[in-house]
């Protein structure tokens, strides 16, 4: 093997490597704006369903109810875009991962339920959870590049 066949093989794994961050940037992206779509659009409907998100709140024994729904909007639009635009992404993700670890501790108690009930109300639990894991993935990258 020459100094040229091993300088080829260099150059065709760097091309190969940068093909697949390329990819995996692209990958990153969609993961992002994914998480952050979910946040925009809750934010968004709770908006427009107001008197139901309302009783929402009121039912879940928080005080304040009004200004409470009104922060919760805030804070999924503005951190829900915040994602999508890949600007903020740490506080924006770790404010949602609490918010949504509070929330899913007050709304989805599986642990009241039994029976088939429980198993109900553990699936929900469960998906916030993984929320939390994916709102703490995306904080970890990079903000977009102007």
């Amino acid at each position: 093997m020459t100094t040229s066949d091993i300088d080829l093989a260099d150059a065709r794994a760097a091309a190969a490597s940068a093909q697949a961050d390329g990819r995996d940037d692209t990958v990153r992206m969609a993961g992002r704006v994914l998480v952050g779509v979910l946040f925009l659009w809750a934010g968004i409907d709770k908006v427009q369903g107001w008197p139901g998100a309302l009783q929402e709140v009121v039912a879940g024994g928080l005080p304040a109810p009004v200004p409470t729904l009104a922060l919760t909007i805030l804070l999924q639009v503005a951190g829900g875009a915040a994602i999508v635009a890949g600007r903020l992404l740490k506080p924006a993700c770790w404010a949602l991962a609490a918010f949504t670890a509070l929330a899913t501790v007050l709304y989805h108690g599986f642990w009241h339920a039994t029976g088939a009930a429980r198993h109900a109300a553990l699936i929900p639990f469960m998906e916030h959870v993984c929320i939390v894991g994916g709102l703490l993935v995306v904080s970890t990258l990079a903000p977009r590049r102007r």
